[in-house]
């Protein structure tokens, strides 16, 4: 393994465990569900790569499936809590399966380019993340740090 190749896998896995790992800390139960769905597609896929190599190709269908995955957790995610950040990681799962599904239309498709470009949307997953994080205000009341839209919507009816 090359130098290079092996700063970029130890960089990407030290912004997903710190991410993660302060969303974990620091966010509220929107933000947690977002760190849990990251991390479990992040070791789904490499378990899956480790055991099988034909999961590095653009076609790889178990990839396809857990990038899917990722979409719909992110999706739910957008449309039943208060924040914003889902919304924005959702865009970015989809645009990483508009990548997949380019990369099984094009087959010859520099793998270079389509992991470049797989990993682009994961940071900026994880950006949306940590942002989201991070706007959290640490006195949250405990209706804004669960961050369900029903309970939100509840407390806003009783207010009127």
């Amino acid at each position: 393994m090359q130098i290079t190749t092996a700063i970029t896998i130890f960089s990407f896995w030290a912004a997903m465990l710190g991410i993660c790992g302060y969303a974990f800390a620091c966010g509220g139960r929107p933000e947690r569900l977002g760190a849990a769905i990251s991390l479990a597609a992040w070791l789904v896929t490499m378990m899956m790569r480790v055991a099988f190599a034909s999961a590095w190709l653009p076609a790889a269908l178990s990839i396809l499936m857990i990038d899917i995955a990722v979409a719909v957790g992110f999706f739910w995610l957008a449309v039943t809590t208060t924040r914003f950040w889902p919304i924005w990681a959702c865009g970015f799962a989809l645009s990483n399966l508009l990548m997949s599904v380019a990369g099984a239309l094009l087959p010859r498709i520099e793998l270079f380019a389509y992991h470049t470009g797989l990993g682009a949307y994961a940071y900026l997953a994880l950006g949306a993340l940590a942002l989201g994080t991070y706007r959290l205000p640490h006195d949250a009341d405990p209706v804004v740090k669960h961050g369900a839209r029903v309970q939100w919507q509840e407390t806003q009816n009783n207010r009127n």
